[in-house]
């Protein structure tokens, strides 16, 4: 993705990007809506809420500006679960949070209090984020084999 120019979209400018995002990579899974690995499938928070919040929202919290997606499938899984404009069977994506595109953050790293493998990255304008992604073909499959692989 070489030339792309490392610039936030304006509306970065409701929040202060977290100490310690940085530009790394971390393998994580994400859900596509339209079913393929495009470029829908990959709209930052903000941005596929029209570019705003409710008046309860936090309009200051970092993570609501970010592209989210989850180191473990099983998070990934019962997120997808809990969001009814997924279908079933889900279309799940896994890649990386690749530097060229933002900085990324593990989002315990912010929350010590969060209980799952939620990862957000603040993608640059014009990042292409899904070039770096592959759709599982078989998600149930794929994390039924993690399962067993992560097992003692």
């Amino acid at each position: 993705m070489s030339g792309l120019e490392k610039k936030f979209p304006s509306y970065f400018n409701n929040f202060e990007l977290p100490e310690g995002a940085e530009e790394q990579e971390i393998k994580v899974f994400r859900a596509c809506k339209t079913g393929k690995v495009d470029s829908e499938s990959f709209i930052p928070s903000f941005e596929e809420n029209n570019y705003r919040y409710s008046d309860e929202d936090d309009k200051a919290d970092p993570g609501l500006y970010s592209l989210s997606s989850y180191e473990k499938p099983s998070d990934i899984k019962r997120f997808a679960t809990m969001i009814n404009s997924f279908k079933i069977p889900f279309k799940i994506a896994v890649g990386v949070t690749s530097p060229d595109c933002g900085p990324s953050q593990r989002t315990k790293k912010r929350k010590p209090k969060s209980k799952n493998s939620h990862v957000d990255w603040w993608l640059y304008e014009g990042a292409k984020p899904y070039i770096h992604f592959t759709l599982i073909d078989d998600f149930e499959q794929y994390h039924k084999e993690y399962k067993e692989r992560s097992q003692p």
